[in-house]
């Protein structure tokens, strides 16, 4: 499916532009797999590292990390901060699809670990368009149950 996406589109548009915008489409039509495969596929081509699964305990604490990790950096300064490469930018955006993706065909402690990820990205390299995406997320993953991360 990845191959055909990429020989169809490239002569037109850049692949980090079509893949994000192609995953959507893939889990409209059911296909989660292919939407996760064709992320994970993009995520390794970045550099990422994609886990087969991850243990509840090690979710938690990569949510308690992240929150950490908020409290250290976030201020003025981290807000004008813009994350300007284009390879960090597509990693973000990926991470977003990914986590959606994990939702219908991954174990919730998977959704977790992207969108962790995705969070400790901008709160690294600084904002960018798809921050506020990333921290809608990560605000279901602190507030989704009463015993995951006192906030």
């Amino acid at each position: 499916m990845l191959q055909y996406v990429v020989s169809v589109c490239s002569p037109f548009l850049c692949i980090a532009n079509v893949l994000p915008r192609f995953s959507p489409v893939l889990r409209a039509q059911g296909n989660v797999d292919d939407a996760y495969n064709t992320c994970s596929f993009v995520l390794l081509q970045l550099g990422a590292t994609i886990p087969e699964s991850v243990a509840p305990e090690a979710a938690k604490t990569l949510v308690e990390d992240t929150l950490k990790m908020y409290e250290e950096v976030y201020d003025d300064d981290w807000l004008e901060r813009k994350m300007e490469d284009k390879t960090l930018l597509t990693t973000l955006q990926f991470y977003s699809s990914i986590a959606y993706a994990s939702f219908y065909c991954k174990s919730y402690s998977m959704v977790v670990y992207f969108i962790c990820k995705s969070v400790q990205l901008s709160l690294r390299n600084g904002i960018c368009e798809h921050t506020p995406l990333s921290f809608l997320q990560f605000t279901g993953v602190v507030t989704k149950d009463d015993d995951a991360v006192l906030c």
